[in-house]
């Protein structure tokens, strides 16, 4: 790991919270500034380029064109709210059976898989 900095320090110490969460780099950015004051999206971008690098967070794909990431961890499916875009987690893999048939059925070694689900989420729902 390269030597530290604050806007990285600041990154870890978001992903290493207990809740576990999606950000957005906007998101991460915001959170920044809060916790040192400093810091821009090129700063946020490129620290969060070297976490995903050593392997403490992950890049997730939710299909709206914005680069997310959470800690890695457990592989996880996500849904997405179609109205506000909120994220939630589903525990768990959802794919597991379905893959072990995939490679079963076509010969093929799957490295991994994504699958969003989507919905409305109770806010917007009610």
């Amino acid at each position: 790991m390269p030597r530290p900095s604050p806007v990285r320090d600041a990154l870890r110490e978001l992903f290493e919270r207990p809740e576990h969460r999606t950000w957005s780099l906007e998101e991460l950015l915001g959170e920044v500034h809060g916790m040192i004051g400093g810091g821009d999206y090129s700063t946020v971008f490129r620290a969060v380029a070297v976490l995903e690098e050593h392997g403490h967070v992950s890049r997730v794909d939710l299909g709206d064109g914005l680069a997310r990431y959470e800690a890695s961890g457990a592989h996880h499916e996500h849904v997405r709210c179609e109205r506000c875009g909120q994220v939630a987690e589903v525990p768990g893999c959802v794919l597991a059976d379905a893959a072990e048939a995939i490679e079963a059925s076509t010969g093929f070694r799957l490295r991994g898989h994504s699958l969003v689900f989507s919905g409305v989420c109770p806010e917007c729902a009610s």
